[in-house]
């Protein structure tokens, strides 16, 4: 705007000088012009006039003023003169001098000689009046130009300026917001270039992720940059077709630096404007290495154990059925061997979990050196592994001598002792093994088949190995058909009270431990130790503990109101891992002494070695809480575990519980006495209560009495009664003490 005023300016000061001055020099020589002219014909008569009468020159006064008036110019007030050659004046001005004249003259000539000069003269005061007027107009409509340019052009154009410099601004501002939020963008590296890759934007985070600094890379090619780019890439279509997908796909690049791999993910985008071709591209770098190596633990704990770093199920299954596939197209023999771990429980239970998974590591580290490297092994849970024998051969006899070998040296090393924190461990296992493929069978048939086998060698004695037989898939069907009945009892209340009594040093009744059979349908009467174990896998222990405890308050209840028992009478309950594991186990526990309208001391539960060794702080808190109200507990069991006899003093337990198998060869065997004698020594020592199970006979109970043991249960007194009938026991009991 600045220059188009001053333009503007200079060219309304050339419309006021140049039109006025062009009108001077055109009116002024067409004056001049004009003057001369009538000079020149004035002068040419009277030289013409001198020319024919020589000697008559200077008595043709009057005739040279007629000559003048002839020729005088029509249209212009002129004065005219005549004067010879020694400036006599032979014609003089018609009249006044003028005021700004202009003059032409010419010579008058005779004989080729100069004899005299015609002189004409004008006044320019017009051309002056009208040079002035132009002038004014002129300077008039320079104004106006000059006005209307400020106001319409030089005014729009500041405005268009503003509005230019104010979106140059705007774009400005724009722009460092964009370069510092690309710049802050420290986990994403961006780069962008035009068609030809060429880069023309790369970001700190870019510096970073590829370890070159931007005055390095801006204006050179994006190959030159990775590698790898060019070949993934592979060209500029490909790219466009890549890129041009919502910016959704993605590659990989692998950056190898000191011995470590970096992933890093880019994602290509095209650069377009509405209604415009390709201009460029950019690429959204971010390293994923830390993501890829998440990944990758998430997948393997997908499909590995955490414990042993083995296989689990579901990669074993997938192993199993490309195993199976290739077994039946090349119509070779491979097998499954299933294994579990015998008494494992009893190390568990016993020393704790903390032992039990070292031990498990162990066997796993085993099982893998005993192997060949192409087979697979793997754990599917608990103590049970499987292990995957691919390909072995074609000759069915053949297969079965080579497994039943490798089969037995796994026996044999897994049996071999283990030293863990100063425990000597031995630990046998059962194997199953079914051979495959056979016929149309899948992997869930093969690995069913071989835990079939696996329990059959469980029930010929453990420690051994079986191979899986057609009939034995009738003995895991009446399996699977106990478990189904086994639920089926527990919603038809099935399952009976049985009440064991317990004696003090003077025969007297004190208390009764409460027991369980399942009265079946079909198969009548069934001990625990047949459906117990099934329950404890199942599950179903939980609904069996909540029946048992219920039964047993309820029976007190009933007892205690009938005047059957004394208030001391005390009922002993078994607990069972899984019910001491739940969380809500202790608000259980008050609940249903609550419901049943009992004091608390009246109750007795029996929990094993294992469940407090396992988790002896959470298990210490939820004895105590209970404790608090009056609950007492006992060991069951006590002495078949692994643990330390001192390590009864960090338990808070009321009684112990001396195992059948040691009470019953107490006297026979010196040393179950030896340990007997122990048990009911400590105890007293830690002011504990004994209990002793499985008295039969009379030299036993006074041998036990003799050591101070505190009381006594077994068929020298009672075997396990219904409840019914342990109801008309408690009568006769009150009889006998009348």
């Amino acid at each position: 705007p600045g220059v188009l005023k001053r333009l503007s300016i200079a060219l309304a000061v050339l419309i006021v000088v140049l039109l006025p001055l062009g009108y001077w020099i055109v009116s002024y020589q067409h004056e001049s012009s004009h003057l001369e002219q009538s000079a020149e014909l004035i002068a040419h008569a009277i030289s013409k006039k001198a020319y024919l009468y020589p000697d008559e020159w200077d008595l043709q006064v009057a005739r040279l003023e007629h000559l003048v008036e002839e020729f005088r110019p029509r249209g212009l007030k002129v004065n005219i003169s005549v004067v010879d050659n020694t400036g006599h004046v032979l014609v003089p001005p018609q009249g006044k001098p003028f005021y700004l004249p202009i003059s032409a003259d010419s010579s008058i000539e005779s004989n080729d000689r100069v004899v005299g000069r015609v002189v004409l003269e004008e006044s320019i005061v017009h051309i002056v009046y009208t040079i002035t007027a132009i002038g004014l107009i002129c300077l008039v409509l320079a104004l106006g130009f000059l006005g209307a340019i400020n106001h319409y052009l030089i005014r729009g154009i500041q405005k268009v300026t503003s509005e230019i410099n104010q979106a140059h601004q705007d774009l400005h501002r724009q722009q460092m917001y964009l370069d510092g939020i690309l710049g802050s963008s420290r986990n994403v590296a961006i780069i962008a270039t035009d068609r030809e890759w060429i880069i023309q934007y790369y970001n700190d985070a870019a510096e970073q992720l590829f370890g070159r600094p931007g005055h390095e890379v801006l204006g050179s090619s994006l190959y030159d940059l990775h590698g790898e780019l060019r070949k993934i890439i592979g060209g500029n279509r490909k790219l466009w077709q890549m890129a041009g997908n919502d910016s959704k796909h993605s590659f990989i690049l692998k950056e190898k630096s000191n011995s470590q791999t970096r992933y890093i993910e880019v994602r290509p985008a095209t650069i377009t404007a509405p209604q415009y071709d390709l201009s460029g591209y950019t690429l959204m770098c971010t390293d994923v290495t830390e993501q890829r190596k998440v990944e990758e633990i998430i997948q393997r704990q997908a499909t590995y154990d955490s414990l042993t770093d083995l296989p689990n199920r579901r990669l074993f299954k997938d192993q199993l059925d490309k195993a199976l596939a290739t077994g039946k197209r090349h119509k070779h023999l491979g097998a499954v061997l299933f294994l579990d771990l015998d008494n494992f429980k009893n190390i568990n239970d016993s020393l704790g979990h903390s032992i039990g998974d070292v031990l498990l590591q162990e066997v796993a580290k085993r099982l893998k050196s005993s192997l060949r490297e192409e087979d697979t092994v793997a754990r599917l849970g608990g103590d049970e592994f499987v292990a995957l024998l691919p390909e072995i051969s074609d000759d069915a006899d053949e297969v079965i001598n080579s497994v039943q070998i490798l089969a037995d040296k796994v026996r044999k090393t897994l049996s071999m002792p283990y030293v863990i924190e100063l425990h000597t461990l031995r630990v046998t296992s059962s194997i199953g093994i079914s051979v495959f493929p056979t016929g149309e069978e899948g992997p869930d048939d093969i690995m069913r088949q071989a835990d079939t086998a696996m329990y059959r060698a469980k029930e010929a004695g453990r420690n051994t190995l079986k191979f899986f037989l057609p009939s034995m898939q009738q003995a895991a069907e009446e399996r699977l058909k106990v478990l189904g009945d086994l639920r089926q009892g527990i919603e038809q209340s099935e399952f009976l009270a049985y009440f064991q009594p317990q004696f003090d040093a003077g025969r007297a009744v004190i208390g009764a431990e409460i027991l369980i059979r399942w009265q079946h349908p079909e198969r009548g009467l069934i001990l625990p130790n047949e459906f117990i174990p099934l329950a404890e896998e199942s599950g179903l222990i939980l609904k069996l503990g909540d029946y048992v405890l219920e039964t047993a308050l309820e029976s007190l209840r009933d007892w205690l109101s009938a005047g059957k028992v004394s208030p001391s009478f005390r009922v002993s309950v078994n607990i069972s891992p899984q019910q001491f594991k739940q969380a809500n186990f202790v608000h259980n526990i008050e609940y249903r002494i609550g419901n049943a309208g009992l004091e608390p001391m009246g109750l007795t539960l029996e929990v094993t070695e294992g469940m407090l060794l396992d988790d002896t702080a959470s298990a210490v808190k939820k004895i105590l809480a209970l404790k608090k109200i009056g609950v007492r507990f006992a060991i069951d069991d006590f002495g078949t575990g692994y643990s330390s006899l001192a390590y009864l003093k960090s338990l808070p337990v009321d009684e112990v519980k001396i195992d059948r198998s040691f009470v019953r060869n107490a006297i026979q065997n010196d040393k179950d006495a030896a340990l007997v004698e122990t048990i009911v020594n400590l105890a007293s020592r830690l002011n504990l209560d004994t209990v002793a199970e499985g008295v039969e006979t009379k030299e036993l109970y006074e041998y036990l009495k003799q050591l101070g043991c505190n009381a006594y249960q077994g068929y020298l007194f009672s075997k396990p009664l219904p409840q019914e009938d342990f109801q008309f026991f408690l009568e006769s009991q009150q009889y006998l003490a009348v």
